[in-house]
């Protein structure tokens, strides 16, 4: 979010320089008086660690999003009509875009970008400038992470799949009953139609789930970073 090429830079700076204002007198007691020019090496590597952690955490919790909407794309036949997420500085089909939107909406109301700021900042109570030592428990958050993203992906896109499967059948029973019908024509169209038709009323049924993983998936993140 922070990071989205749709962000200018100079917004981005000036974030990073007010935080950096705000956190430096309390991270200062804590930095020992004199430093070996390795040492600020390695404790600066130790800080972008976590920095890179903590970003590429709430990056996976946004993966269900875009796996939902390729999910129903893919189905629906409308993976060929992609278009540029500045967000995710990437490409996405169209049913992509509305959930990760929605998505997003949900994690500002729920108050995700407070909540990421405040692990931010608790990370240099927890772990110091300069103690920051690796260990398996990221690989273990990135696995959850990413196992989290894939099964809200599929339970938000259960509905569409489910009438779309239920589309499918009933076309080819058509095909069968009227073999003049040009069920390749029609059936692209009828695919398209049901499965927006479905994302869209699915989609105000999707916050609970949305929420929930959002909750669950910063629990695990201030876990990992010792700030339960």
């Amino acid at each position: 979010m922070f990071s989205s090429a749709g962000v200018p830079a100079r917004v981005k700076i000036a974030f990073s320089f007010v935080l950096a204002l705000m956190i430096a007198p309390v991270v200062f007691p804590s930095i020992p008086p004199q430093l070996s020019l390795s040492e600020v090496v390695t404790s600066v590597f130790g800080e972008l660690m976590i920095g890179l952690i903590l970003g590429m955490s709430v990056a996976l919790v946004f993966l269900g999003a875009r796996l939902t909407g390729m999910i129903i794309g893919q189905q629906a036949g409308l993976a060929l009509g992609r278009v540029f997420n500045p967000m995710l500085d990437t490409q996405s089909t169209i049913v992509g875009q509305l959930y990760f939107f929605a998505f997003m909406l949900v994690f500002f109301a729920v108050g995700g970008h407070v909540a990421m700021i405040r692990v931010l900042l608790d990370t240099f109570q927890t772990i110091p400038p300069g103690t920051f030592h690796y260990s398996f428990s990221v690989i273990t958050l990135m696995e959850q992470l990413m196992t989290s993203a894939f099964a809200l992906a599929i339970r938000l896109a259960a509905p569409a799949l489910i009438a779309l499967f239920m589309a499918s059948v009933t076309m080819g029973f058509l095909s069968r009953t009227i073999p003049q019908l040009n069920i390749l024509t029609i059936g692209f169209a009828v695919r398209v139609f049901v499965g927006l038709s479905v994302a869209g009323l699915s989609l105000p049924l999707a916050y609970e789930l949305i929420n929930g993983n959002l909750i669950d998936n910063m629990i695990l993140i201030r876990g990992v970073f010792g700030l339960d």
